[in-house]
């Protein structure tokens, strides 16, 4: 008992200190901080990461139980709907719950019970409507940034890549010693997995041959700096797709029986006569590391053993969920390669681990206006994120579910209730208009007739098709558009985000994006906001862990005179 209130009375005076730092931070917050908010010129990591802090301190301050009962999030996993905004949670919800044969408004996707929810704004430093590179950048760095960029803050140019760089919440776990991996159904070096590891001034420079000829000796291409730098090269797991890449294409494996259009379909096939599997194969010779190119190649791993895993199951990205070879010659699930992964990361002997669940054909497939893809890919991002929950211990794993962005898909009409969600949103007998339809992309085309070709210069427009024309159970089907686009853009609206687990408590309100990375490295003790949790001390931890209930209250107690001490002085300044 005495030496727990030794170590609470000196924790009260680190408290009692800490407060008055936290005031002096805020008065000089304020001083700067009129100018730093209204001037966009300013958009540099100094002052994102001064903002997450400041959102980080204001949900602290309203939390006045989190340093009575410490908590720290020994794993965390953070899933990623890829364009999965307000409307596609919805429809993919009811379509959830219709492919089972009910009706679907009640349904329940598997984090939708989560307790803690809260809206992340996506906003780029330099676009209203955000790609997923600048997002993904600011919710795995906790600095927001320009459109189209990997890893670095918005001060990024062709020369001064290195000042630019930002760490990922990847750097901040494997610098505690966490197991680290990435999971998606997109390329490994696709945008939203290679925020994770890389830093570039161009999102495509996935392989070499996309890089311009009087930048390639100054930028390393994406695939190259996953092998190469950390953190990618140190990832314990990496399963997705993208062999092209990496220089080892495989063009007999799958031969898909749809071809789908739309410029996310374009690969990059290596130039400089590289394969970095072999290469990467041949670096973790005589340990305990596996590559997967199939299905029945991952279910051969030893999961509990292996240190390293990588599988690339297709050339390009994966298949859609809904055409996706099950075949053990085929490609995984998402929800299996979360499982896999999860083995692999879990050790009794490691501090925990860090992983991205990336759904990311929900996307492309929103981008080419094929909603009954896009809701199937939903669906089955819902299913890993239940596998997690189903293995991992929400004790000590905070387990996050948010998007990137949204896109520009409405959920309509006045449909009855139960009425299919692929359906028509107006009443019978009525001119037929969808439930779900698109802003703008390339169903257009498909639902306007031309006496020529439907093509996007054609001028001759006549009547609509009539939909009873259209067979929209066919898989390559779009729905509406009210403008015409190669390829559907995303949407600028707020995006939710689900919490789960230590840290959970912290995700509440509307907050912008990068804050998601603060809330990582807060619940993890890792990285920039390590120093504001006070459960992050193994000795209070050791302390408090040992102490009977009784010592505990005492303890606590001591705790929260300092840390009301602390407040007071900061209610009155920010």
């Amino acid at each position: 008992m005495a030496s727990c209130l030794r170590f609470a009375t000196a924790r009260c005076v680190l408290l009692l200190l800490s407060g008055l730092l936290f005031v002096l931070i805020c008065d000089i917050d304020r001083a700067q901080g009129a100018s730093v908010y209204k001037s966009p010129n300013l958009d540099d990591a100094r002052f994102w990461r001064r903002n997450a802090e400041a959102y980080l301190k204001k949900v602290l301050m309203y939390d006045e139980n989190r340093r009575i009962t410490p908590a720290v999030a020994k794993n965390i996993i953070i899933f990623v709907g890829d364009g999965m905004g307000i409307a596609s949670l919805s429809t993919g919800r009811i379509f959830k719950g219709q492919r089972a044969g009910r009706s679907g408004e009640e349904e329940q996707l598997s984090f939708d019970n989560f307790p803690n929810t809260g809206m992340s704004k996506t906003y780029n430093t330099d676009r209203q409507v955000p790609d997923s590179a600048g997002t993904a950048t600011a919710m795995f760095s906790g600095v927001k940034t320009k459109y189209g960029v990997l890893g670095v803050d918005f001060t990024i140019t062709e020369t001064n890549l290195e000042a630019a760089k930002v760490p990922s919440f990847m750097d901040w776990a494997q610098a505690v010693g966490k197991r680290t991996g990435i999971v998606t159904t997109t390329r490994v070096t696709h945008a939203t997995p290679a925020a994770c590891y890389a830093h570039t001034i161009n999102r495509n420079y996935e392989c070499g041959a996309k890089i311009p000829a009087n930048l390639k000796n100054r930028i390393k291409d994406i695939a190259r700096q996953m092998m190469e730098d950390a953190p990618g090269k140190n990832l314990n797991v990496v399963l997705g797709g993208g062999r092209n890449h990496f220089g080892a294409s495989m063009p007999s494996h799958l031969k898909p029986e749809y071809q789908f259009q739309g410029a996310m379909e374009k690969t990059c096939i290596r130039t400089d006569g590289r394969n970095l599997v072999e290469e990467w194969k041949q670096r973790w010779n005589g340990t305990e590391a596996a590559y997967a190119w199939k299905t029945s190649d991952l279910r051969a791993v030893e999961l509990d053993k292996v240190e390293h895993l990588l599988g690339l199951f297709n050339d390009d990205h994966l298949s859609y969920d809904s055409v996706r070879d099950r075949s053990p010659d085929g490609e995984p699930s998402l929800s299996e390669m979360t499982e896999a992964a999860i083995k692999v990361l879990q050790r009794p002997d490691s501090p925990g681990f860090a992983l991205m669940v990336e759904g990311g054909r929900i996307d492309h497939a929103h981008h080419q206006n094929h909603a009954h893809l896009a809701l199937a890919e939903v669906v089955e991002l819902d299913k890993a994120v239940e596998t997690a929950l189903n293995m991992v211990d929400l004790d000590e794993t905070l387990i996050i579910v948010t998007a990137d962005h949204s896109h520009a898909m409405t959920f309509n009409g006045y449909p009855d209730r139960g009425n299919d969600i692929l359906g028509f949103g107006n009443r019978p007998n009525a001119t037929p208009y969808e439930t779900i339809t698109y802003a703008n992309g390339p169903g257009f085309l498909q639902h306007r007739w031309n006496s020529s070709l439907l093509t996007e210069e054609s001028t001759d427009w006549a009547t609509w098709v009539k939909l009873n024309q259209l067979n929209r159970s066919e898989v390559t089907y779009r729905h509406l558009s009210a403008f015409p686009l190669p390829d559907e853009t995303h949407g600028g609206e707020d995006v939710a985000v689900f919490a789960a687990g230590p840290g959970a408590n912290l995700v509440r309100g509307t907050f912008e994006q990068n804050y998601i990375a603060y809330v990582m490295s807060y619940a993890g003790c890792m990285g920039p906001a390590k120093r504001f949790n006070v459960a992050c001390d193994d000795g209070f931890l050791q302390e408090f862990t040992n102490a009977s209930g009784a010592e505990r209250a005492a303890c606590s107690i001591v705790l929260v005179i300092g840390l009301l001490h602390a407040i007071v002085g900061l209610v009155g300044r920010i």
